[in-house]
């Protein structure tokens, strides 16, 4: 069965397009032949045109695309060889064609050889058909042609694997975006863009390390390839100058690059690790947030010492933009689901995920066949504060407020702002009324203390209304 022509290679239509079309041109000379009933012209037309439509219909079925361009080239060069020694030197000028279709046809090399071949014996067979002015420039032009053809095959070659490297990079970047764009977890995203890099250099090891919260200390993000003893040393390594690779490079914002871990000065205490990892060098490409902050580092290891030439650059940099995004992506879901579910001010949970709360806490309280209290409270005496001192005093007030109530309730207890100075305690798990009265008791006694407001003690009264919920 045929392969359809949409599901082809762009070679495989080429190398269809050529075979049909030499075909065609060929074919009236084959009739010319028979209707002169020249028995050496029909011969050698009945070989071409058969030969390349044996090839077209090879192609047509098969599409075994580099065998049958091989035996088009030997069946072009060895017809058209034939063609010359019976037909005489008027078929010789046929060989530029021939020359510059075998760079398609063939390997570099061996299309070179062939045609250099195909050339020396088309000239045995014509040498003495010409005048040696004529010959040596016919020979001249076949070997400028058979060079310049070998130059521009190589220099195509050398583009279209330039473009199928970027094309699969850019390929690689999408999957990584499409990971990124449907919120995937860094933990699945650093992984990937660790694997694409190492696939791009097979002789690296890469590491992505995050600066955590306090932007003292980096934390491993993915680091796949790297042993485990060597990623649990480095798993909260304080930033600094001279501290490593990593280290400096998110210390400084600047690239740092160690060709030899064994003598630079920044390795001098991690080079007995380095040697027992197995690594040799190392380059550190700080990841630079939007508003030039640092989120981490992006490091490439070598068991070799080396250093990295402006191409490893162009990439690294590219992946250093992906683990940029990740890692922007992540921490802006973050804060939206923070500001969505969080008080601001107060940092307890707000009504939205009071409810979300809530409706798990009276599930399982129903599934457990438990009682469930809930305690609701106010500031007596609040609005005073804030028409007389200002809100940010009254601000002030409310977050001394929350941080009391977190500190008299249990660990699985839930604390809600509901705006204002409105607040609602969750008891998950509270049984009896007594464990309910002794945690009111103690929230009573912390909300009465004094608040200290503008170096003066003031005394809130509050109200307190706890409910069990059967």
């Amino acid at each position: 069965m045929p392969i359809k022509l949409k599901q082809r290679t762009l070679e495989d239509k080429i190398l269809l397009a050529i075979t049909a079309a030499a075909t065609l041109v060929l074919f009236p000379f084959l009739i010319t032949s028979l209707l002169a009933h020249d028995i050496a012209h029909i011969a050698v037309d009945i070989a071409a045109v058969g030969g390349i439509f044996s090839v077209f219909l090879g192609v047509w079925f098969t599409s075994n695309i580099k065998l049958f361009s091989a035996i088009f080239a030997v069946l072009a060069q060895v017809t058209i060889l034939i063609g010359i020694y019976v037909k005489g030197a008027g078929l010789i000028y046929w060989l530029f064609p021939i020359i510059i279709a075998s760079f398609y046809l063939l390997p570099i090399f061996v299309a070179s050889l062939f045609n250099l071949l195909l050339i020396t014996v088309a000239c045995l067979f014509t040498y003495d058909q010409f005048d040696s002015f004529t010959l040596s420039r016919i020979v001249g032009a076949f070997f400028v042609t058979n060079l310049f053809s070998m130059i521009f095959s190589m220099f195509m070659q050398n583009k279209n694997k330039q473009l199928l490297e970027k094309d699969k990079i850019s390929q690689l970047r999408n999957n990584i975006l499409e990971l990124i764009a449907g919120s995937s977890k860094l933990s699945k995203v650093l992984p990937a863009v660790i694997h694409s890099i190492e696939n791009e250099l097979p002789d690296t090891i890469c590491s992505i390390l995050l600066l955590d919260k306090t932007g003292k200390h980096l934390t491993v993000g993915a680091a796949p390839s790297l042993p485990d003893f060597y990623t649990g040393f480095i798993d909260g390594l304080v930033i600094g100058d001279g501290v490593g690779s990593s280290g400096t490079a998110a210390f400084t914002g600047k690239r740092v690059i160690v060709s030899d871990v064994a003598t630079h000065p920044y390795w001098f205490t991690w080079k007995a690790l380095a040697k027992k990892a197995n690594l040799a060098s190392c380059w550190s490409e700080p990841i630079i947030g939007n508003q030039g902050n640092i989120l981490g580092t992006f490091s490439l290891y070598h068991r070799k010492i080396s250093t990295p030439k402006s191409n490893d650059f162009l990439l690294i940099e590219q992946f250093v933009n992906l683990a940029r995004i990740a890692i922007e992506r992540e921490n802006a879901d973050k804060i939206i689901w923070q500001q969505a579910n969080f008080d601001s001010l107060t940092h307890l949970s707000n009504r939205n995920l009071l409810h979300e709360h809530l409706t798990n806490a009276l599930n399982n309280a129903e599934r457990d066949k438990k009682k469930l209290a809930i305690a609701m409270l106010d500031l007596d005496k609040f609005k005073d504060i804030n028409d007389s001192l200002g809100h940010g005093v009254g601000d002030a007030v409310l977050v001394e407020c929350s941080k009391r109530i977190k500190a008299c309730i249990r660990k699985n207890d839930i604390a809600a702002r509901l705006g204002g100075d409105e607040f609602i305690i969750v008891f998950v798990g509270t049984t009896t009324a007594e464990d309910i009265d002794k945690i009111a008791q103690k929230l009573s006694s912390s909300l009465a203390k004094p608040y200290l407001i503008q170096e003066k003690k003031c005394f809130l009264y509050r109200e307190y209304w706890p409910r069990i919920l059967s």
